[in-house]
């Protein structure tokens, strides 16, 4: 099992790495764009109302949350956890036709990506090639009886008579 998920990671790294050759280091991430799309999309049925210089308070219906940019904090608190915000943060930037992207965390941009797969999983020879060790090599566990009553391990046939116990 560990072989197997040492094989997709080290495939998954060298897809992940070809992937990010074509982005460049100040853009955000392709996901993220997309939900920042879709954000912009559903940014139309919330009102913005200015209540500072850099604080808004965005509503809809009975909904209202308050965006502050200064302390980059929506009160929904997607914006603390996730780092491009949500379609609160998306309606205030818009209201003051802004870049949306701008303000996504730098966590999320083309630069942190290629950081993180910047390292390669080395390929391995097979077990044949290992070298020989001078350990005893590692046993199985012993069987450990289990609480209880042993299950019977026979299947009755149907014209064994059963007994009066197991009748309900």
């Amino acid at each position: 099992m560990l072989e197997e998920i040492r094989l997709y990671m080290m495939e998954r790294m060298y897809i992940m790495r070809e992937k990010e050759m074509t982005w460049e280091d100040n853009q955000v991430c392709p996901a993220i764009r997309l939900l920042l799309n879709d954000s912009k999309k559903h940014q139309r049925y919330w009102q913005v109302y200015a209540s500072g210089l850099n604080q808004f308070e965005v509503s809809s219906g009975v909904e209202c949350f308050i965006v502050d940019f200064e302390r980059k904090t929506c009160s929904c608190r997607l914006w603390q956890i996730n780092g491009y915000g949500c379609v609160h943060l998306v309606a205030a930037i818009c209201y003051l036709n802004r870049n949306v992207e701008s303000y996504v965390d730098h966590t999320s941009s083309g630069a942190m990506y290629k950081k993180t797969y910047n390292y390669i999983i080395t390929g391995m020879n097979g077990s044949f090639m290992w070298p020989e060790t001078t350990y005893i090599p590692p046993l199985p566990p012993k069987d450990k009886r289990m609480p209880g009553r042993p299950t019977e391990k026979r299947r009755r046939d149907a014209s064994e008579r059963v007994s009066q116990t197991q009748i309900v």
